[in-house]
């Protein structure tokens, strides 16, 4: 990671609205538009498939999700669309698979694998499904569980994103690490708006990328519940990590409870409230510093979504804060972003989000400053369905931060998606 892009930062300033990529992307961006326009030939429509795979009268069903995104800017420019995959989400190819196992009416096993760029196939979803009463909308899950906290990393997949790019409580990385902390404020204050490569002298000292306030790529393993009545439903779960750092192996001996509700008073309004609190930081950290202080995460979230006619209008808040053991203080970020989508026709539709992400202050010695870099993203789009499965679309997209040494981002971004 460090030698793709160790060149940028020699940069001396601002980089222009269209890098060196602008006339490459806009190639893709007709090759894209044109593959839509033949998927939607009648033609040639007919030999793409429409449903997933079904075997054994239904009992095993096998998905998939293929997606390919491009931009107009450089592949090592991925200074506010990094993961914590290390990827830039608006250059990317990824290919997903599922599988819906059905032994009986009350036990399921399912799972999704997933590979980005041709890295490592890597295991998205694996869990069991119990329903212990045919009668009744319970059912528990275990295994790698889909997220309980939150409302946009439960559609997160398929055509459930309007845009091309993600909130940025689910996805812009933070200059904070679950495997090392900041000696003090002044060296937190100096990793500033490097989220996608932190560094600090305690615990772990290689260059990696930092958490997000809660991640849209990863699940976490664990046991959830999930109860439905007619306008009230139910989530709790207790995981291995947390909403910003999911695992599959704990790294601290402590496990996060998180909790989901969701009120449908009427057709077409949803209201939505999450919570969670766990341990974020690896016990070899808190033993070098040899403390026994608090090192919890706690996350807070609201969502609202109204659907009438044409519309989609969506709305959602998350607070988190962090204990790092080192400061005299947590440390807090606050996330919102509103988003809606109109059907111009049938096929046809635009949308656009607004999104705002802001930090607490710290106080350092010679100054006092947000622990991170605010950051303000703005994105509109269209997009058709060339199929009732094959999507194609694309956005305008402005980043800007109050901070780093890339302070705004202007680009274009385009993207096919095909799913069953």
């Amino acid at each position: 990671m460090t030698s793709r892009l160790a060149p940028d930062l020699r940069r001396t300033q601002v980089a222009p609205s269209l890098p060196r990529g602008a006339r490459r992307a806009a190639t893709s961006i007709s090759l894209i538009f044109l593959l839509a326009l033949g998927a939607a030939a009648p033609a040639h429509a007919q030999y793409l498939p429409s449903q997933p795979v079904s075997l054994a009268h239904g009992s095993v069903v096998i998905g998939t999700d293929v997606s390919f995104s491009t931009s107009t800017t450089d592949d090592d420019s991925a200074w506010f669309n990094y993961t914590d995959y290390e990827h830039n989400t608006m250059r990317l190819m990824r290919l997903g698979v599922s599988a819906h196992v059905r032994l009986n009416d009350r036990v399921s096993f399912l799972s999704e694998v997933r590979s980005e760029n041709g890295d490592h196939i890597r295991p998205y979803g694996l869990y069991v499904r119990l329903r212990p009463w045919k009668a009744r909308a319970i059912d528990i899950q275990a295994g790698r569980i889909p997220p309980t906290f939150g409302a946009f990393s439960r559609r997160a997949y398929a055509n459930g994103n309007p845009l091309i790019s993600y909130p940025l409580a689910y996805q812009y990385l933070t200059s904070l690490r679950p495997d090392s902390v900041p000696a003090d404020a002044d060296e937190l204050l100096r990793m500033r708006a490097r989220g996608w490569r932190p560094s600090y002298r305690t615990g772990n000292q290689s260059v990696t990328t930092g958490m997000p306030m809660l991640t849209a790529f990863r699940w976490d393993t664990g046991v959830q519940v999930h109860a439905a009545g007619t306008r009230v439903s139910g989530s709790a779960a207790v995981t291995t990590g947390t909403v910003s750092d999911p695992r599959v192996r704990d790294n601290n001996g402590g496990k996060q409870i998180s909790g989901r509700a969701e009120w449908q008073p009427v057709i077409g309004f949803v209201l939505g409230a999450s919570a969670a609190r766990g341990p974020y930081l690896a016990d070899r950290v808190r033993d070098l510093l040899g403390r026994t202080e608090s090192s919890y995460e706690r996350a807070l979230g609201f969502d609202v979504e109204c659907s009438r006619d044409h519309w989609i209008v969506r709305s959602e808040g998350v607070w988190t804060r962090w204990d790092v053991p080192t400061l005299p203080t947590s440390l807090g970020a606050a996330s919102g972003f509103v988003e809606g989508t109109y059907k111009v026709w049938p096929g046809v539709f635009v949308a656009a989000r607004a999104d705002r992400l802001t930090f607490s202050k710290v106080t350092g010695t010679t100054q006092t400053l947000t622990w991170d870099a605010p950051v303000t993203r703005m994105e509109i789009g269209v997009g058709v369905y060339a199929r009732r499965n094959l999507l194609a679309r694309t956005s305008y997209e402005h980043n800007w931060r109050d901070g780093g040494l890339i302070r705004s981002r202007r680009q274009l971004n385009v993207q096919l998606q095909f799913w069953l």
